[in-house]
């Protein structure tokens, strides 16, 4: 039996810096994918190590796959150290679950920081299939904007700013709580980090609006063998059986987080009342 290699040589053709910290790579691979928004790939770096990147944009007719990568640990940081255009990288994927497209849908698509990316490639898809954007991006300074005018071609998009540099001074909360009292949307998708994306699911679970979310978690085997990136209390695998997720999954997060908070509590309590 012949095992197909799952790793497709890929080379950088292009790329642009975005931020201080984070950068654009344009890569064309060896071979043609058919990947959905919201599914990511594993990026191998021979003798350095392999991390899942979200595809940020897939342009079929060239097979080039769009990866936004930010400066965060060991692989990263050689990506952005040694790789320039010509550089050779391997690719494994599509992996993981999609976001779901309903045509004609009025859509509310929310990012923040780096972590938006992913957002992008969805709302090319939804213009697609003739749905209806607004967009929220939310951001700690203005020297960590990006994306943003590619967005505006593709809908109405506002922008926070912590800082107020640029767009509305405050947070993407902010801006969401004020555009979810004036209109209702079909869908509402949503990437960022933890803590962020449960304060969006308790918004939508009290508009009674469909939430989908792109969960963060650390990733090794991208395959359901290691375990690592699990989500208690649930047991499902974000590489696996996501990373794309029903927003209710966030509520169950947040639940299961102060159930065991409470218990800690309780555990502190009687030890210290045992102790006298």
């Amino acid at each position: 039996m012949v095992l197909r290699d799952p790793y497709i040589p890929a080379t950088i053709i292009e790329i642009n810096q975005l931020t201080e910290n984070i950068r654009e790579y344009c890569v064309k691979l060896d071979k043609s994918i058919d990947p959905e928004p919201g599914q990511f790939a594993m990026i191998w770096i021979p003798k350095v190590g392999e991390i899942p990147i979200s595809f940020a944009d897939w342009i079929c007719e060239e097979k080039i796959a769009v990866f936004v990568i930010a400066r965060v640990g060991k692989v990263t940081g050689y990506i952005q150290e040694n790789f320039k255009t010509g550089s050779k990288m391997y690719v494994r994927g599509p992996l993981g679950r999609s976001f779901t497209i309903r045509e004609g849908a009025k859509c509310l698509l929310m990012g923040g920081g780096y972590g938006l990316a992913p957002l992008y490639y969805l709302a090319k898809k939804l213009l697609e299939k003739k749905c209806r954007l607004k967009i929220i991006l939310g951001f700690k300074n203005g020297s960590d904007v990006f994306y943003v005018n590619k967005f505006r071609v593709l809908g109405d998009t506002e922008i926070s700013t912590e800082d107020g540099k640029i767009g509305v001074r405050g947070t993407l909360i902010d801006v969401l709580e004020k555009v979810m009292n004036s209109e209702r949307y079909d869908m509402v998708y949503a990437c960022g980090r933890e803590e962020l994306l449960i304060k969006i699911a308790l918004i939508c679970n009290a508009k009674n609006t469909p939430l989908e979310v792109s969960m963060e978690r650390l990733i090794k085997c991208g395959q359901g063998v290691c375990g690592t990136c699990v989500i208690e209390p649930s047991g499902l695998l974000v590489c696996r059986d996501g990373p794309v997720f029903d927003g209710k999954i966030l509520l169950e997060i947040k639940n299961h987080s102060s159930e065991n908070f409470t218990r800690s509590i309780k555990i502190v309590c009687r030890g210290a009342s045992d102790a006298k």
